[in-house]
């Protein structure tokens, strides 16, 4: 059965995408014949086959962002698919599927347009679905609708949503064991990928902290770590086989990972130069910095999130200045020479204050350590079933302020002047505006997609707030 799979990115962000790989691995190993397409360079041919969209029955999209929504909407009109689910019904148009790290927060900003979306982890579910696909795509919607709706963890809007989603018991599936035969690594590395010929290793999956504004602890279920011994045997049997010069660790914090210190020795056995997903300062050790700097990178990235140390225990993450200075210092002697460091303004309770305070600590960082150091500053957008859920979204002027007020400070800095790079208002407005759509505003999305419009329909955060809640 051709089977469509689309990433709303490039080539380049798509193929890297360890989501992705999996599911195309998984849908090729159940007999599927999936093929890959990206928004850009070649929309509607397959990056695999250069096959044309219009041979295949069904099609699914991996959706991480938000804002990845409105392109694959765009696509799917661009190749004169019809977006609304019932105007499908007729004229042999594709099956029209949804899964990815989206569904895992929110499952209803793109149920507009789908048939069916994929609640969370697929790996236990994807056989299923192939198996009814194979048997009902050609035939009737309604039969087709009725058949996926009995498999666990798939949300079938035309049913669900169009029936009353007070009358289903969904469930996100959110606690995938790690020790099952699921895959571990890249199914392929490629030098046009973001990450070159880096095989990214999987090693852990949820969060045990519960900070204010993420959607890990609550979305994406308990921490499970992969078994040293499962890893071990993945490297050396890759290794047996292809030249490994990068290992990526995936994770949401690789000093969370129990195992951490024999991985990365036997990376350095192995000679494989290792980066970092995610590097939590309170996490930072030196074996995670010469490694790093071992692997010939001479920056880290971080998140100190504020400047102020009140405004950071907010956001639940309990360390301070003091020890942000503490850990960059220790990287600058093991060989570290930059730092990227994330910030967010429009925060619950902040006070100018607070967002004077992102200068001063970067102030004080480059007179202590001597590091370069690259500013990422992004309005705060409130998700989903995150603690600061129900906060609101900055106001884009209010957003401007404050990076007027950021821009102007820094360049009081003289000695290393940090290099500023600011999220866009716009967008971050977009986001939260999609974080928050029902499936009523999703389907005026496509209606509204379907006509040329631009202008993202109004949403009603509250009743939005309340189906998603229904999502277990």
């Amino acid at each position: 059965m051709p089977w469509a799979l689309f990433y709303p990115a490039d080539y380049s962000i798509g193929a890297a995408s360890l989501g992705y790989q999996y599911v195309f691995q998984t849908l090729r190993e159940l007999g599927a014949a999936a093929e890959r397409f990206f928004a850009s360079p070649v929309p509607y041919r397959s990056a695999d086959a250069d096959t044309m969209l219009e041979r295949f029955p069904v099609i699914t999209a991996s959706i991480a962002y938000e804002c990845d929504i409105p392109v694959f909407f765009r696509w799917l009109r661009g190749a004169g698919i019809p977006l609304l689910p019932e105007e499908r019904e007729e004229g042999g148009f594709p099956v029209v599927g949804m899964g990815g790290a989206l569904t895992y927060i929110n499952p209803l900003a793109a149920s507009g347009v789908c048939d069916f979306v994929v609640l969370g982890d697929g790996m236990d579910v994807m056989g299923g679905i192939a198996d009814v696909l194979r048997r009902c795509a050609g035939g009737s919607r309604a039969k087709l609708w009725r058949e996926l709706a009995e498999l666990p963890t798939v949300f079938v809007p035309p049913l669900h949503a169009r029936e009353g989603l007070e009358k289903y018991n969904l469930r996100i599936a959110r606690e995938l064991s790690l020790d099952g035969p699921y895959p571990m690594h890249s199914v392929w590395t490629t030098p046009r990928g973001a990450f070159g010929k880096t095989l990214l290793l999987e090693l852990q999956r949820g969060c045990a902290r519960s900070c204010s504004y993420c959607t890990l602890p609550q979305c994406f279920g308990r921490m499970r770590f992969r078994k040293f011994e499962a890893v071990e045997k993945a490297v050396d049997d890759i290794t047996a086989r292809f030249d490994i010069p990068q290992a990526g660790l995936v994770t949401p914090e690789a000093g969370d990972y129990p195992f951490i210190t024999p991985l990365l020795a036997k990376l350095r056995e192995k000679e494989i130069g290792v980066s970092f997903a995610s590097l939590r300062l309170d996490r930072l050790t030196p074996d995670m910095i010469t490694a790093t700097s071992e692997s010939g990178r001479r920056s880290v990235t971080v998140a100190p999130e504020t400047g102020s140390d009140g405004l950071r225990f907010a956001c639940g993450k309990k360390f301070t200045n003091d020890l942000v200075v503490e850990k960059l210092a220790m990287a600058r002697g093991l060989g570290i020479d930059k730092a990227k460091l994330y910030f967010m303004v429009g925060l619950p309770g902040e006070t100018d204050e607070d967002v004077s305070a992102i200068t001063a600590l970067c102030r004080r960082i480059i007179d202590e350590t001597g590091l370069a150091l690259t500013l990422s500053v992004n309005p705060f957008v409130p998700k989903p079933r995150t603690p600061w859920s129900a906060e609101n979204f900055a106001e884009v002027r209010t957003i401007k302020g404050k990076y007027e007020k950021i821009k102007k400070e820094m360049r009081s800095i003289t000695k290393k002047t940090p290099q500023l790079r600011l999220t866009g208002v716009k967008e971050a407005e977009t986001e939260f505006r999609l974080a928050w759509y029902g499936y009523k505003e999703s389907a005026a999305l496509a209606a509204a997609v379907e006509n040329g419009e631009t202008r993202l329909p109004e949403g009603e955060r509250a009743r939005a707030a309340e189906e998603i809640a229904r999502f277990i």
